[in-house]
């Protein structure tokens, strides 16, 4: 459980009264959205937030206490720092809750509170410090305007991207359909926390926006629409962009401008952000389009049928386990960017073949050569901080000498990285992509490790003390050899305080220091008795470490030191400014090298990930999208393998456009369609992010898209059925799947009546395997469907085994060729341990729903001949009702119709077919 608040509110009862008549007061706000009161020593909840913070943070709400009196009275419980700071963090970065904190300016009887501090999960620059000021980012924040406007009678979008660690704008604007799919393959490669609407749009376009936005996990926040007002974009522009040499300094020169709904959204994101307000941002941001056509276009359906970031508690998500995603297996970086990077690179697969095998070039060199990989991993790039947001402070002058020494160690490392790297110069994407950009960077920051040997303290440095070196200037030379005379004066004074004592120094009694007390003596609890009654001594404290402790000489010489110690940090106060502010034009090389060491990161990664599986990856051969080949040979799910108890059965997928390209697969519940189908998709996007693939043996062509509608993923949380929400998603797989394209249906069409549902299954898989010729895994327990082989060749059936011995059912997990002839859902519902009399009751109402299916007849026995009867059959009973409907019954007697329809009943008999001479006799 966690540690109870032992802070007390400290406010008498009038001023109780009167804050919560001030609190009761506040303007409505969203559940999601927690306000802290800053109160100077700790912080206060109150009200629903207050419940909410005690469960969350202390498990229980027996810590919140009621203040004030009726009727103004309400609930409160009291957070420390510590447990502010932590929670703050849970609810920006995990929850993606929005933070309010308010300051008293008044007095604690005055309430004069304003609020201070808001944050939300795409905005959190004012909470960095709390976020970040100890910890590296290692997740992306992102924040996405949206605007809509019509051209012509087409629906067009404008979207806008800020991302202030990598201080980009991305712009984007596009005609859309109505189900939004073009934006949606942009959120989900973006993977924004936070998305910007203009409120007041009560319209269903609205609301399909709104749903699709939150269906991503992103926040959805409304504004004001003159926000959304473009008509200060230039000068904004022009005060944020870092226009390269030789550019016209002028916003209005950049083709991005000219898209108006894009530049709106933009504002809009401006004026959130605040980002002219502040000066650290001035002339540091790149304004691009973003370029979809470079990446495979990926739908929300795909990310979680593939597993592809971790999810808890879901359907598509792997028995619940939430490292069972392809990110978590892969992402074994060592530094923050790189962390942020991979996180980028699953959502973006890339469509460029040579991108793609340059990665692979890497990886496999990475693969081969477990020297350099564990060197790289162990020695290098775990030692790398995290050089984006120290680019980021850089820019804005907000560094401190810690930063920049961190800088200068980091630029220390990287020529003895490329001793390593250069030995496999050979590989021209390494040389490339890693050690020519290197290599330059380490020369451009040359006059930055000069400025920090001349101006930092390196010896203090190294124990972790960052001051200015004192030969920079004399005032500050001169306290320096005052502090480092009074030090030595310190550490005599060990020697005597051992000797009186009684102790060795250096062993069971040292002399230490740190931020809190300066300098002290140590000794272990053990030794704790000879301080005792000893008056000559000051315990300062004790813990599991020891006990911390003065005498009077020491106190006297710790204070002598301390204030030299304040007098030589207020006096370098300018220097560090000056320091700072030199430093602050090296952030964009800075940023660089961030970002070459985080593709590093990166492909280490995947190749430490290809060895580390239960069986090596493989490299997958990549081929243009022309030679239509999707070849897997013994392909497995690389998140299932590595799951302990878990014997992997592997499979084969041989795709070979205008042969075979599409597979409908039977099999029972359980039986392993749905992961194989999966293992397919998640194979095929890590061939195409540069990684490795779980395989004996792979070729792919390159894809445009990879789709996917799997499971029965209820969303009425979010005000959609089952059955809708399939239809949605198999609606943009219609519209934008061509024949480069990857799609995964699983159990389509299961929400409406059981006819229904078969035929519009039916009509989805004959459309994507006639007329747009898809790459396409179709699972399916409509076992009709399988008929489609008859009507289009390029299909084949195949299905999942299972074999049944004494009314046991084992799973094999085996895909083979040919449809499943029985379903298994009765064993399956065994394996259950079902009652005996449900499962009883349950297969008497199957031969009964079943109705003539389970007929016996001659040649039932085999499942192709019993097939090709029942077509006859029915085919014969279609015409036998057609010409019964051509009959006249308004001038033919009873007698003579009854003649007519005995002979075409004749006709049909003739033929001969057992299904209907049995279907007959069970009748009669």
């Amino acid at each position: 459980m966690a540690v109870q608040p032992n802070q007390q509110f400290s406010m008498d009862p009038p001023a109780q009264q009167s804050f919560v008549r001030f609190f009761k007061n506040l303007p409505e706000k969203l559940d999601t959205t927690i306000r802290f009161f800053n109160r100077s020593d700790y912080y206060t909840l109150h009200g629903s937030d207050a419940l909410f913070a005690a469960q969350e943070v202390f498990k229980t709400t027996s810590v919140c206490k009621m203040i004030g009196a009726e009727p103004h009275k309400t609930e409160g419980v009291i957070l420390n720092k510590g447990h502010f700071e932590t929670f703050v963090r849970d609810l920006l970065l995990v929850k993606q809750y929005r933070v309010e904190v308010y300051v008293n300016q008044g007095s604690s009887k005055n309430h004069n509170w304003i609020l201070e501090h808001k944050g939300s999960p795409g905005n959190l620059a004012h909470f960095e410090d709390i976020l970040f000021g100890n910890n590296d980012i290692v997740v992306g924040v992102s924040v996405i305007a949206v605007k809509l406007g019509t051209e012509g009678k087409s629906r067009v979008v404008g979207l806008s991207c800020v991302d202030v660690v990598s201080t980009s704008i991305l712009v984007a604007e596009f005609q859309d359909n109505e189900s939004f799919s073009n934006l949606e393959a942009i959120i989900v490669t973006l993977a924004p926390k936070e998305c910007l609407l203009i409120q007041g749009e009560g319209s269903y376009e609205f609301q399909t926006l709104k749903q699709l936005i939150e269906r991503n996990n992103a926040m959805v926040t409304l504004r004001k629409r003159n926000e959304f007002s473009s008509d200060s974009i230039i000068d904004d522009l022009n005060t944020l962009i870092k226009f390269k040499k030789g550019q016209k300094q002028n916003a209005q020169s950049l083709p991005e401008v000219n898209l108006n709904l894009a530049m709106s959204a933009t504002s809009a994101l401006i004026k959130y952000l605040d980002l002219t307000s502040d000066e650290g941002y001035m002339n540091q941001f790149s304004l691009k389009q973003v370029e979809q056509s470079r990446y495979i276009r990926l739908d929300s359906a795909a990310i979680k049928a593939l597993n592809i970031e971790p999810q808890i508690d879901t359907a598509s998500n792997l028995h619940g386990n939430p490292t069972a995603s392809v990110l978590t297996l892969l992402d074994k970086c060592r530094t923050a960017q790189g962390h942020r990077l991979i996180a980028q690179w699953v959502r973006q697969p890339l469509r460029d073949l040579s991108l793609i095998k340059e990665r692979h070039d890497i990886v496999e060199l990475l693969v081969q050569n477990n020297e350099l990989r564990s060197v790289l991993n162990d020695d290098y790039l775990k030692r790398i901080p995290d050089l984006q947001q120290l680019a980021k402070k850089l820019a804005r002058k907000k560094s401190t000498l810690q930063d920049c020494y961190k800088i200068y160690l980091c630029v220390s490392y990287l020529p003895k990285l490329l001793e390593q790297l250069s030995p496999e110069a050979n590989v021209t994407a390494l040389k490339t992509m890693i050690i020519n950009p290197l290599k330059e960077l380490i020369e451009d920051m040359d006059k930055f490790q000069q400025l920090v040997e001349q101006t930092i303290d390196l010896d203090a440095a190294e124990k972790g003390d960052f001051m200015v070196n004192p030969g920079f200037a004399d005032d500050l030379k001169e306290l320096k050899d005052a502090m480092d005379e009074t030090e030595e004066r310190i550490q005599r004074q060990l020697g005597k305080a051992a000797d009186d004592l009684g102790l060795e120094a250096g062993k069971t009694f040292k002399l230490e220091s740190n931020q809190q007390f300066g300098y002290y003596f140590r000794i272990t609890l053990k030794e704790e008795k000879i301080l005792r009654n000893n008056k000559r001594y000051t315990i300062l404290d004790s813990n599991k470490t020891g006990v911390r402790f003065r005498n009077n000489k020491l106190s006297e010489l710790n204070d002598d030191f301390v204030a030299a110690r304040n007098k030589y940090l207020e006096k370098q106060k300018d220097v560090i400014a000056e320091i700072v502010g030199i430093a602050a034009g090296y952030s964009e090389t800075v940023r660089t090298i961030g970002g070459v060491l985080a593709c590093l990161d990166v492909l280490t990664a995947f190749a430490s990930a290809a060895v580390s599986a239960n069986k090596v990856y493989v490299r997958p051969k990549m081929v243009p999208s022309e030679e239509g080949e999707l070849n897997l040979i013994q392909v497995r799910h690389p998140c299932l393998e590595m799951q302990q108890g878990v014997d992997y059965i592997a499979n084969d997928i041989n795709f070979k456009r205008d042969q075979y390209h599409f597979c409908i697969i039977t099999g029972p519940n359980m039986g392993g369609k749905s992961t194989y189908i999966r293992s397919v998709g998640v194979a095929a996007l890590m061939a195409h992010i540069g990684s490795f693939v779980p395989c004996d043996r792979a070729t792919i062509s390159l894809l445009d898209c990879i789709l996917a509608r799997i499971g029965a993923d209820d969303s009425q949380l979010k005000g959609l059925s089952t059955f809708m929400m399939e239809m949605i998603e198999t609606a943009a797989i219609l519209k934008t799947a061509t024949c480069n394209s990857l799609v995964i249906i699983d159990e389509l069409g299961r929400g409406t009546s059981t006819y229904e549902g078969c035929g519009i299954a039916w009509s989805i898989a004959e459309h994507l395997a006639r007329d747009i010729r898809s790459y396409c895994l179709f699972a399916t327990h409509f076992h009709e469907i399988t008929k489609l082989v008859e009507e289009v060749p390029t299909i084949q059936n195949h299905h999942v085994t299972a074999l049944v011995e004494d009314d046991k059912l084992t799973l094999l997990y085996k895909v083979k060729p040919g449809i499943c002839d029985q379903s298994f859902g009765l064993h399956v519902a065994k394996m259950a341990n079902f009652p005996p009399d449900v499962i009883e009751f349950a297969r008497r109402k199957q031969a009964e729903l079943e109705d003539y299916q389970s007929v016996v007849f001659e040649g039932s026995d085999n499942p192709q001949k019993k097939r090709k009867i029942i077509q006859e059959a029915e085919t014969l009973i279609s015409q036998f009702l057609k010409k019964c409907k051509t009959l006249d019954v308004t001038s033919l007697s009873d007698a003579d119709l009854e003649s007519e329809v005995l002979s075409l009943k004749e006709e049909v008999l003739s033929h001969k077919n057992p299904y209907i001479e049995a279907l007959l006799d069970a009748s009669s």
